[in-house]
């Protein structure tokens, strides 16, 4: 069993549906960061992800780091409300 399935063996199907929605979201923002940004860029993002990834306030510090990362990542969290609220209108 990995660390991961360890984990989400405390949590109900909601939080880990949301948790799983959650990486959905920040892997689409990174893609899409990465491929807009530059070679130099995009290996220190790469970086500064892979070391700090566990920090407990890691979104908000790469959002601070990289507001052209939290632009895409807010770009697609509302996306992902809209969709939301075309299927389930009280959303």
């Amino acid at each position: 069993m990995d660390s991961n399935s360890n984990n989400q063996t405390n949590l109900t199907e909601d939080e880990i549906f949301a948790e799983e929605v959650g990486a959905l979201v920040f892997e689409g923002a990174l893609l899409q960061f990465l491929a807009e940004a530059d070679e130099e860029t995009a290996k220190a993002f790469e970086e500064y992800v892979e070391e700090n990834a566990a920090e407990e306030n890691f979104i908000s510090e790469l959002s601070e780091t990289y507001p052209a990362f939290a632009e895409l990542l807010n770009k697609e969290i509302a996306t992902l409300q809209a969709d939301m609220r075309e299927v389930i209108p009280e959303a």
